[in-house]
């Protein structure tokens, strides 16, 4: 090309000066497929590519004007530069406010308090082993609940029940062993773990 902008390229002079509008029109009605198909690759989305076409051709209208044809690209050339910045701001744009939109989502307010799933999985639970404690001598019942519900060390609740820390540990141990066994199927109830 020797600094010559083809009439496919550029609509002709004589069709910018009788009627502008028209001019764009064919300007946008011969490029828009590639600058389309360009700006695809880029933003990947039909919509996203759509509106980076839009972009192009309305920054393209309004700098033809300083559109110089003797810098040796033409205009095929000067389009895709102007979609490829619009595709590369579009895509900044999204992540900014992708990125935005995440930060305006209320935070949960830092709560120790157990959220309402929590306490109801605790009940149930908290059930459960109520229930089964009834598979508990007395004396473990008592062991088991010092230990898991009002979590005392083992010394202490020895020198409560003024027993030795073996005879917890002991007591504990038969706890969960009959514990594990009421809850597990009773084909795995019998198996060591």
């Amino acid at each position: 090309m020797n600094g010559e902008i083809r009439t496919s390229e550029r609509p002709s002079a004589a069709t910018e000066a009788e009627n502008p509008a028209g001019a764009l029109e064919e300007l946008f009605l011969h490029h828009r497929d590639r600058v389309f198909r360009l700006a695809l690759r880029y933003v990947r989305f039909p919509q996203d590519a759509e509106d980076v076409v839009q972009e192009t051709f309305l920054k393209a209208f309004s700098a033809l004007a300083t559109f110089d044809p003797s810098l040796g690209s033409g205009l095929n050339a000067w389009l895709n530069q102007i979609c490829v910045n619009c595709a590369i701001d579009h895509l900044r744009s999204r992540r900014r406010r992708s990125q935005m939109s995440l930060d305006a989502l209320p935070q949960e307010p830092a709560s120790s308090a157990p959220s309402p799933e929590d306490i109801v999985i605790e009940r149930r639970v908290s059930r459960g082993v109520h229930d089964a404690a009834g598979v508990l001598s007395p004396r473990q019942r008592v062991i088991f609940a010092l230990r898991y519900r009002e979590h005392m060390e083992i010394r202490q609740i020895a020198v409560r029940l003024e027993c030795s820390e073996g005879n917890i540990r002991a007591h504990l141990f038969r706890s969960a062993s009959k514990l594990r066994n009421h809850f597990l199927p009773p084909a795995l109830a019998g198996q060591p773990n």
